[in-house]
């Protein structure tokens, strides 16, 4: 009697045990992303990757080349918009700031496959680096951030002053980032592992302006030249002439 009385709970307590058991393993598999968790965290990952690939910057600029063939189109500097439009000879402005470089490849391959002689494509991203002061070429200009501060100034023609890259300083905001660029001259490190930003100055010392004393002098020696012009000048008419 007690023995099937003890079986009857047994199995009562069984099944309520399994009960529990089913809704708990249904509300494990209910919950939102539960099973896909593993794929959710490979598309961050993708996404994530993604968006490091991307490097090309509204306000900045793409050069791209299409060599050996130099007389396409498409061998340019294209400055690209604050919207991260881009204006392209004949297909006109498409928007590549959400694109990496191998996407943007492919958008020219096939928007040009008539035009494209041979399928060489290289597309980089240019920075925006004024180089102001003492240089031949002073100015504004778009360089490859993988170039060096060397090229940059073999670019704008050397300094015009013989102390001028001593002097040279980097500035970004109207603040000093360096005042001594010999060093990354002499190695050749590229702008990017230096640091470099779209809108970074390079200010080049200026040849010395002429002083006060230099100007005097200068105007002494047009004096002196002047009155001995007219010395030579009284004398001729005095001696040669009336004497005649």
């Amino acid at each position: 009697m007690i023995t099937n009385v003890c079986c009857k709970y047994l199995e009562k307590q069984s099944w309520l045990i399994l009960i529990a058991l089913f809704f708990a393993m249904a509300a494990v598999a209910g919950e939102p992303g539960a099973g896909n968790s593993g794929e959710n965290g490979h598309a961050l990952s993708l996404q994530g990757s993604n968006q490091s690939n991307l490097v090309f910057i509204p306000g900045d600029a793409v050069s791209i080349s299409t060599l050996p063939d130099s007389t396409s189109l498409l061998n340019n500097v294209f400055p690209i918009d604050d919207r991260g439009y881009v204006e392209l000879p004949v297909y006109g402005k498409t928007k590549i700031s959400h694109m990496t470089r191998d996407q943007f490849v492919a958008f020219i391959r096939e928007q040009y496959k008539d035009e494209l002689i041979y399928p060489n494509i290289q597309v980089k991203p240019m920075i925006r680096i004024s180089v102001l002061g003492g240089v031949p070429r002073p100015g504004f200009y778009y360089f490859d951030e993988e170039r060096s501060l060397w090229e940059v100034m073999y670019e704008v023609g050397g300094t015009m002053d013989e102390n001028g890259l001593k002097e040279m300083r980097w500035k970004r905001s109207g603040k000093n980032v360096e005042e001594n660029l010999i060093p990354s001259l002499q190695t050749g490190i590229s702008l990017k592992r230096m640091g470099f930003r779209s809108g970074d100055q390079i200010w080049v010392k200026s040849p010395n302006k002429p002083g006060k004393l230099e100007r005097a002098r200068s105007y002494l020696t047009f004096v002196t030249a002047a009155a001995s012009a007219l010395t030579l000048y009284i004398t001729y008419q005095r001696f040669i002439v009336r004497g005649n």
